[in-house]
């Protein structure tokens, strides 16, 4: 019996088509019919087809839904006439199943009545065979069936392993954005000793506030990184007045006053919602309440 195959973090890209094929190797094939000499006459033409395959066989619907509830399954063989429920009944049920959705199912009627092939394929049947069965078609269509499902089987590691590498790559490329950013907001560090000295504080205290002002965990976040960048404009302050260790002259001021809309221009117009935020805080870190702020003076 094949357990189920969960959902893991995917191989690197080199064992892709090993793991595919191991995996691909060991089909499982669901044999329902209360028939004890119809399910061995499906085992043997199935078997046919490849040695390797686990074949479960079951009596009733319900024991093969409960198998199929928690293993995987490859593809399915059931008779239309079953005790407890019809085999349209089971296929619906097997359909609503998340790992069985897209599994293969084959329906097997004893005459080819055109309402029961409507109604199993309404329920989500893939095809039919009619007894009593023509032993090289059934293998034949069970075959091509089998195949698909390896090639879907394939495809869908495939599938995982790309994701991976992209989630990967987006993380890594997040992670360089962020040290990138950390690093901007520490160039002023270098020329104003006040500066460096407090950013990851403000950085901190500034996402406490956010929450606690209502801010979601992503906003507050973008916050937290992008309030560090609040001085960036300040690189273009000369070392004279920036680094002046007495009170500043009326024109010294002014042109301090222009750090603001220096760091709004550097960080501005960026598709980095962490830079476009850092250009809202550069450009209005000295505003105040009473509008007696720089350098819009705002209220």
């Amino acid at each position: 019996m094949t357990p189920p195959t969960p959902l893991r973090t995917a191989p690197s890209p080199g064992t892709v088509s090993e793991l595919a094929f191991a995996r691909a190797q060991r089909n499982t094939v669901l044999i329902v019919d209360d028939l004890f000499s119809s399910r061995l006459l499906l085992a043997e033409i199935v078997r046919q087809i490849d040695g390797k395959l686990n074949l479960e066989l079951f009596d009733t619907p319900s024991r093969a839904l409960e198998f199929a509830r928690n293993n995987r399954v490859d593809i399915v063989l059931t008779d239309y006439k079953l005790p407890e429920f019809d085999g349209i009944e089971l296929v619906k049920q097997l359909r609503s199943l998340p790992h069985c959705v897209d599994v293969p199912i084959v329906v097997i009627t004893v005459v080819d009545d055109r309402k029961i092939r409507y109604d199993a394929l309404e329920a989500g049947a893939t095809d039919f065979l009619i007894k009593p069965l023509d032993e090289h078609e059934t293998r034949a269509r069970c075959a091509n069936l089998l195949e698909l499902r390896r090639h879907k089987i394939v495809l869908s590691d495939q599938a995982r392993v790309l994701q991976y590498q992209v989630d990967k790559s987006v993380s890594e490329i997040h992670e360089r954005e962020l040290e990138t950013l950390a690093k901007l907001a520490k160039a002023g560090e270098f020329r104003d000793k006040t500066t460096g000295n407090h950013l990851m504080r403000m950085a901190r205290y500034s996402a406490l506030i956010g929450t606690n002002l209502g801010l979601g965990a992503e906003t507050a976040h973008v916050l937290e990184v992008a309030a560090p960048m609040h001085d960036i404009g300040k690189i273009g302050i000369p070392d004279a007045i920036l680094l002046k260790d007495g009170p500043l002259s009326r024109s010294e001021d002014d042109t301090m006053r222009t750090h603001p809309r220096i760091g709004y221009d550097i960080l501005k117009g960026s598709p980095s919602k962490y830079l476009s935020m850092g250009a809202i805080i550069a450009l209005g870190h000295h505003e105040k309440f009473d509008g007696s702020g720089y350098p819009n003076g705002l209220h």
